[in-house]
């Protein structure tokens, strides 16, 4: 798991797939999907996109930048689906957020 976790952590604004993360690992997707199951809850996709949205959204509160370059700094490559699932994850669309900056 530590291996993983610092791949993502050193990759997290490139594109990372499953086998990208398994393979950095040392370990099969499937033995790593297991790992991240049963400790965090969560599939190895699913905790990058939560870190990534994590990170963008304290980028938005802490920068005036525009939210589709911090965006884009953080490897999102299509707003429509950042924001949607951006607004499934905090229960507001980021330029909600960016108003409250």
């Amino acid at each position: 798991m530590r291996a993983a976790l610092a791949f993502i952590e050193a990759n997290l604004a490139e594109h990372i797939s499953l086998s990208d993360i398994a393979q950095a690992a040392h370990c099969s997707p499937r033995t790593l999907s297991s790992a991240f199951h049963n400790r965090l809850g969560v599939s190895p996709p699913s905790y990058v996109r939560n870190l990534r949205l994590d990170r963008i959204r304290a980028d938005i509160l802490a920068s005036t930048d525009p939210i589709g370059t911090i965006a884009y700094r953080w490897g999102v490559s299509h707003l429509g689906r950042f924001a949607s699932a951006y607004r499934d994850r905090f229960a507001e669309l980021p330029s909600g957020t960016a108003a409250r900056r």
